[in-house]
């Protein structure tokens, strides 16, 4: 276990175990081949899509080594997103935005897939980060590259990445702003890759720091080690803390029947405890607050009461100067109010023509409206939805933003966070009522004292 270096130091060799590496000193963990859903809906000059690294195993990286696709093909090029590029703001469209790691030209290859190698520019995503790859195509026009339209809103998905919904390019030039027909919108959103995609992981490697971010399994496992350390009648007694860092080092995350699935119940128990304490302290600040601002107010209302008790014989008299104001304004409103029933008899009979008139208008509206909804309903069906035609409905791609490509991701990696996220909006549903409770509490404290005795008034 004491494993010796061949880098030189002051005395000569330096212990392997206090040199641990912090990543995989090897190109990958496992490859993986992602095969997606190829039901050869459309085929045009390029597609547009985005592939998501999940931050859900300790992983340090994905590298995407080849992509893969099939169609007439011709003249292809192959762009990514730059790294510095917000996701969330969506990707630009414009080739100042991208990278070209790819370029050659390929002969046609309608029912199988061809191979596009990235080695040489291979493909880096972090966990959690989002880049979208565009593949393209000159070749003139239609049949170019073979891609669907969106069944799901994820194409694929797996423990480490997601591809997600993309779009469609029908324009001959890269970025290109108008379409092979020379007018209307270049781009098609709702629109799947159709293809293949290689790529590899590499993991993080164990370090004291990176405990947690490891499973539950896994980190029994390096309990019970230190446990077994720490008992001299075991044959691990013998070993200092370092060797027991370095064996744990070269165990890779899954060695000890770790999961995906286990991973994923581990951070939901991780969001949950902290989603408990965030709420906890909420509500300790919202009781302090409340009770606050419950003593304020009544010692405010103490003091206006007994104010008001000293002041009793002055404010009898203002209640009377008052009585007598308000029974000379019934007198003068007497006769007003006659007035104001002859206008309110006259403004209904205005309302009742009016609406007798807008129910005539209505009719003969409708009667006019009728032919031409027939008419659009005929020239809809006529219409054929699997058709690349510029005039379709926006529902279905055809009103693509041209300049940014908005992806559509909750940032969620499983379906469970959805209920997560429902949760979370319901706590901080309660904690605006109780906000709502303190601002009533605070404006009853803030009223002056003249104000609480024009309330008991």
């Amino acid at each position: 276990f004491f494993v010796l270096s061949t880098q030189p130091s002051s005395t000569g060799f330096t212990m392997a175990a206090l040199n641990r590496p912090t990543e995989a000193t090897y190109i990958t963990h496992e490859e993986v081949t992602v095969d997606t859903a190829d039901r050869e809906d459309h085929t045009f000059c390029g597609i547009m899509f985005p592939v998501k690294c999940k931050d859900l195993l300790p992983l340090d990286h994905v590298v995407i080594h080849s992509v893969a696709v099939r169609g007439r093909l011709g003249p292809l090029t192959v762009w990514v997103s730059k790294e510095e590029t917000n996701p969330r703001r969506g990707f630009r469209m414009n080739p100042k935005f991208w990278e070209k790691i790819y370029e050659r030209t390929h002969g046609p290859s309608i029912r199988d897939y061809v191979e596009l190698d990235l080695r040489s520019n291979p493909i880096y995503l972090k966990p959690g980060q989002t880049r979208a790859i565009y593949i393209h195509s000159t070749l003139p026009g239609d049949e170019a590259i073979v891609y669907d339209n969106r069944h799901s809103r994820k194409t694929y998905d797996d423990a480490l990445v997601s591809i997600l919904t993309g779009r469609a390019h029908v324009s001959t030039r890269v970025f290109g702003t108008n379409p092979i027909w020379g007018w209307g919108n270049p781009w098609r959103d709702h629109r799947e890759f159709v293809g293949r995609l290689e790529y590899g992981a590499v993991y993080r490697l164990w370090n004291p720091a990176e405990f947690h971010n490891f499973g539950s399994k896994f980190q029994n496992a390096a309990r019970t080690l230190f446990l077994c350390q720490r008992r001299w009648e075991s044959p691990l007694s013998r070993l200092p803390d370092e060797c027991i860092f370095y064996i744990l080092n070269m165990c890779r995350w899954d060695w000890f029947k770790e999961t995906p699935n286990d991973m994923k119940a581990l951070r939901k128990k991780k969001k949950a405890r902290a989603a408990a304490a965030a709420a906890a302290e909420a509500r300790m600040e919202i009781d302090g607050a409340e009770a606050a601002a419950v003593a304020t107010a009544a010692a405010v209302v103490s003091q206006a009461t007994e104010s008001s008790s000293a002041e009793g014989e002055s404010g009898g008299a203002t209640c009377c100067i008052r009585r007598s104001h308000q029974e000379r304004g019934a007198e003068s409103n007497g006769e007003d109010e006659e007035d104001g029933e002859e206008e309110y008899h006259a403004a209904r009979e205005d309302e009742s023509s009016n609406e007798n008139e807008e129910e005539y208008l209505e009719e003969v509206d409708e009667d006019f409206e009728d032919e031409p909804e027939e008419e659009e309903e005929e020239e809809e069906e006529e219409l054929d939805e699997d058709s690349d035609d510029p005039d379709w409905d926006s529902d279905d791609g055809y009103g693509a933003n041209h300049e940014v490509f908005e992806i559509e991701d909750d940032d969620s990696d499983d379906e469970e966070d959805n209920a997560e996220i429902s949760g979370n909006q319901g706590n901080r549903a309660w904690i605006h009522r109780q906000f709502a409770r303190i601002h009533v509490l605070q404006a009853l404290a803030a009223l002056d004292d003249n104000g609480v005795e024009e309330m008991h008034r």
